[in-house]
């Protein structure tokens, strides 16, 4: 259960009743109590009641059913399979020798392991325990198919001590970076990168319903939810997705950045990982190490990527030098500035990325000096007291402070045998609600207590230590007269003999009250003094712009909104760089469009959009107008939308494919005049 994607089966022998895929070919008194499928809370539950069986079955006889289990389970998959066998030997055993070669064939065949975890086994370099002559033989048999199958066999109380033990998350090996590590354009070598240290996050917590929980028959307790934005103006108006933009703080105001400008601002770069050169190890700070690094191994197979990176890395190891790199995982993604170091081990060798902090990532606080010329006097330790500060170093060093099973020193708190207090009492207290729901939760385990508790032992062995360094930095407490804590300037002095009146410093909230009624009720509100503000179709947001100016009231801005969003729509479009700008651009024609058939401007909407394919279709922005106006299927405001407008919808329908020609929607002499005003946008764009 440790990871989500293990699954269990349960198998047991010696049940009254007989339920298996093998039970018609003789495979009595065997039940399959779970298929293999993910472990749930059902399982340990069902676990707990499990209950010694009336019958003697064959313990192999139950063997093969979970055999079968695993066949039928992954035949054609990629599987890593596992048996536990528990058993106290004390059943019939019936397999002659023949059996016994095919059975280890099939089980070598299958490609498992078995893992056999024997109750009252003997164990060796202990004193024998009265057994009987069945149980003897039969625990030798066992012993012996386990070894000929690369199995193992453990005692039941060693077996409970290591399901006992603390046990982080199973991750995947999976690697972050496959590429080449570029030391030269004409040196690179193939490499893979492996995640060697990431934070441990605490496991998110899902939001369930309580009123389902406490229903007699919960079908699902899962909630989904929904967010909703209104309008700070008119509470009553919801505000959708498309209407909203982000926006980052500059100075006091903020700056809208819509998804396009967003996308286009993002600084990213191509998959890589590059060699900038090469420093001393000393000269990389301690505290400049960010966290979480990543092992940088040879692609698995390649002898020349192999024999290229073993040899970078001794070079490393023997001028005590690192490697200074850029790093960018996968296209698109932002580069990162890291260094490489050698890691040389008797088994096996290979870099550590980790990463560097740039400028913005430091904190350059500047702190007193305590050694030096700069330094304060008073604040400069003498060679007594830095004697005693040594001391007690070496008294609580850590690398001895523990002991082994034989009681020789060893390293304490090492990192690979130190778990998380916080996540494993969660674990601990998630087990016990699972399991037994009106129980209380458990406390801290002593064991984890002693992670984060120092150590008694260590410290009454370091005592004499402690009392020096004590001796040489005594305390002393000190008392100030109170008369001196009290400070007195000229306007306090001043002030002694008037009286003061908080009522003077309080405003006449009444004035200001009337004054605010008689300004709501003249119709002021907050959404004119935004509006207000809006009267020109800008290039951050102009779609925003654009609706606000259509729905002004004080004034009336339709005509200019419409012929501003025709100069932003061809600006874009025309500075695009490829087709940096055609979203933009396109979410800005579509809003003239609902604009247009909001205002009953249709005509308008529709001359421009023919004086766009005259201007695009064929040219030099033939791209904007076949990959997003053909392609979106935006065309001409026919008269089923709106009746001002004199287009049908088969024109409208043609005015894409270019069958029509022109769309006569007004008067020639109006017609001509529109023609010109959009020479004229055309060229000012120009």
């Amino acid at each position: 259960m440790f990871s989500p994607k293990d699954e269990i089966g349960f198998v047991v022998y010696g049940t009254e009743d007989t339920s298996n895929m093998l039970m018609d070919d003789g495979y009595q008194h065997v039940t399959v109590l779970r298929d293999i499928i993910q472990p749930d809370v059902g399982l340990l539950r069902m676990i707990e009641d499990i209950t010694p069986g009336p019958r003697d079955a064959d313990l192999m006889d139950a063997l093969i059913v979970a055999m079968d289990m695993l066949v039928r389970k992954t035949t054609g998959k990629r599987y890593s399979k596992r048996i536990f066998l528990v058993t106290n030997a004390g059943g019939p055993i019936s397999l002659s020798d023949s059996e016994r070669t095919d059975l280890i064939a099939q089980f070598e065949k299958m490609d498992a392991k078995l893992n056999v975890i024997g109750v009252d086994f003997q164990e060796p370099g202990v004193l024998p325990v009265p057994r009987s002559e069945k149980k003897k033989k039969n625990e030798t048999f066992i012993r012996e198919f386990a070894d000929s199958v690369g199995g193992v066999v453990v005692a039941v109380h060693q077996a409970l001590q290591m399901m006992s033990y603390f046990r982080g998350k199973s991750v995947l090996q999976r690697s972050a970076f496959r590429g080449c590590l570029e030391v030269s354009p004409l040196m690179k070598i193939a490499v893979w990168s492996f995640m060697k240290t990431a934070e441990q996050k605490f496991p998110p917590m899902k939001k369930l319903s309580a009123v389902s929980q406490q229903s007699a028959n919960p079908k699902t307790m899962n909630v989904k939810l929904e967010r909703s934005f209104y309008s700070l103006a008119d509470p009553d108006q919801e505000v959708t997705k498309e209407e909203m933009v982000k926006g980052f703080k500059y100075g006091k105001g903020v700056v809208p950045f819509s998804e396009v400008d967003e996308a286009v601002l993002k600084y990213s770069g191509e998959k890589c990982l590059k060699v900038i050169g090469f420093a001393p190890v000393s000269s990389i700070p301690r505290h400049h190490l960010l966290s979480g690094c990543e092992a940088i191994v040879p692609e698995p197979g390649d002898k020349n990527a192999a024999t290229g990176l073993s040899s970078l890395i001794h070079a490393l190891n023997e001028t005590e030098s690192v490697a200074v790199v850029r790093y960018v995982k996968r296209n698109g993604g932002a580069p990162h500035l890291g260094f490489l170091s050698p890691i040389i081990k008797a088994e096996h060798e290979y870099l550590v990325y980790c990463s560097l902090p740039f400028s913005e990532d430091l904190r350059l606080y500047h702190f007193t000096p305590l050694l030096g010329d700069r330094a304060r006097k008073s604040c400069v330790p003498s060679a007594s007291q830095l004697a005693a500060a040594r001391s007690i170093i070496s008294s609580l060093d850590l690398m001895t402070a523990a002991e082994d099973e034989e009681g020789n020193h060893m390293e304490a708190l090492k990192p690979r045998y130190t778990y998380n207090p916080v996540l494993q009492h969660h674990y601990q207290c998630l087990q016990t609600r699972a399991l037994r729901p009106e129980a209380p939760l458990p406390p801290l385990d002593p064991a984890l207590s002693n992670y984060i508790t120092p150590d008694k032992k260590l410290f009454e062995e370091a005592s004499e230590a402690l009392k020096q360094f004590q001796e040489q930095f005594p305390l002393q407490r000190t008392e100030r007269a109170e008369s001196k804590l009290r400070r007195k300037f000229w306007g306090a002095k001043a002030m002694e003999d008037q009286e003061i009146r908080l009522e003077s410093y309080v405003p006449d909230l009444a004035d200001k009250k009337r004054k605010l009624d008689s300004e709501l009720e003249k119709g002021l509100s907050l959404e004119k003094l935004v509006s207000s503000s809006t009267s020109d179709v800008g290039s951050v947001n102009p779609v925003q712009d654009f609706k606000t100016m259509l729905g002004r009231r004080d004034v009336d801005l339709v005509d200019k909104a419409i012929m501003q969003m025709k100069q932003r729509i061809l600006q874009l479009v025309n500075d695009s760089i490829k087709d940096q700008f055609y979203e933009k651009a396109f979410a800005c024609l579509q809003a003239l469009r609902e604009g247009c058939v909001k205002e009953s401007e249709s005509d308008a909407f529709n001359q421009f959009l023919e004086e766009c394919r005259t201007y695009y279709m064929g040219k030099r922005r033939d791209d904007f107008w076949r990959s997003w106006i053909v392609f979106k299927r935006l065309t001409l405001v026919d008269s089923d939308e709106t009746d001002d407008s004199s287009v049908t919808s088969e024109e409208a329908a043609a005015f894409l494919a270019g069958n029509v020609a022109s769309v006569d929607s007004t008067p020639s002499q109006s017609k001509t005049k529109d023609s010109d005003e959009a020479d004229d946008l055309f060229d000012q764009i120009e």
